[in-house]
C-alpha cells in the first residue's frame, strides 16, 4: 500500500507526572477515538505496542530510568460525506520517550504519593494507506493519473481528517499534562494526577 505521510508533531515535557496514570490516559484516548491495532483489537493489546523498553540506570545517574514505547494504530474512516472510504485507513504512530526520569514523592491531601519527574517527548506521526493500484493489470496504466486528477479532493479530506485527529490527540495529552494548547478548553473527565 502506497504510504502518505503528513508532518509529524511532538509533544516536549519537563515536569511531574504519573507514568502509568499517562499511559492510561493515552491508552483511553486511542479506544474513545475508535483506533485499532493491525488485527483490528480495539483494546491494542495483541500488535498496538510494537516497542515497550525499560532502562534502569544511566551513565549520569544510577537511579534514573529511560522508558520507551511505540504504538502504531489504524482506523478505518467514518463513512461521511466524499470522504468516508475503505480505500482510505488512517494510522498514526507514536513514538514515547522519557528519560532523565526519577520517583518523587509529593504531599497529596495530607498523604505522600509517588510520582515521577523525566522529560518527556512524544512523537505523533499520521499517514494515511491508500490501496495499490499498481497490481491490477488494466488500472495499473491509470494510478498516476487516479491519484493526481479523480481522487485528489478526496484524499485532500482524508488527510485533513487525520491530520484532526492528530492534533486533538496532542492537545488532549497536552492538556493532561497543563500545557498551552491553541485549542479551546475543553472540559477534561480525566483526573490529572490518579493515584493506584
Amino acid at each position: 500500500m502506497p504510504r502518505i505521510s503528513l508532518p509529524p508533531l511532538e509533544i516536549v515535557y519537563k515536569d511531574l507526572f504519573v507514568l502509568l496514570s499517562l499511559y492510561r490516559f493515552m491508552h483511553k484516548w486511542f479506544m474513545e477515538n475508535e483506533y485499532t491495532d493491525d488485527k483490528g483489537d480495539i483494546a491494542l493489546e495483541s500488535s498496538g505496542e510494537v516497542l515497550y523498553m525499560v532502562k534502569n540506570g544511566t551513565h549520569f545517574n544510577a537511579n534514573e530510568r529511560e522508558v520507551r514505547w511505540w504504538w502504531r494504530a489504524k482506523k478505518l474512516p467514518v463513512m461521511t460525506g466524499t470522504a468516508g472510504s475503505k480505500f482510505y485507513a488512517h494510522h498514526i504512530d507514536l513514538d514515547f520517550w522519557a528519560f532523565q526520569m526519577t520517583d518523587k514523592e509529593i504531599m497529596r491531601e495530607g498523604k505522600k504519593e509517588k510520582v515521577q519527574h523525566a522529560e518527556l517527548r512524544i512523537t505523533v506521526k499520521p499517514y494515511i494507506d491508500v490501496q495499490d493500484l499498481t497490481k491490477t493489470p488494466v488500472l495499473k496504466y491509470f494510478d498516476y493519473w487516479f491519484r493526481t486528477r479523480l481522487i485528489k479532493k478526496n484524499l485532500e479530506e482524508n488527510r485533513k481528517i487525520i491530520y484532526q485527529d492528530a492534533y486533538k490527540f496532542q492537545a488532549a495529552v497536552k492538556r493532561y499534562l497543563e500545557m498551552k494548547t491553541w485549542q479551546p478548553e475543553e472540559e477534561s473527565f480525566h483526573e490529572n494526577l490518579e493515584f493506584i
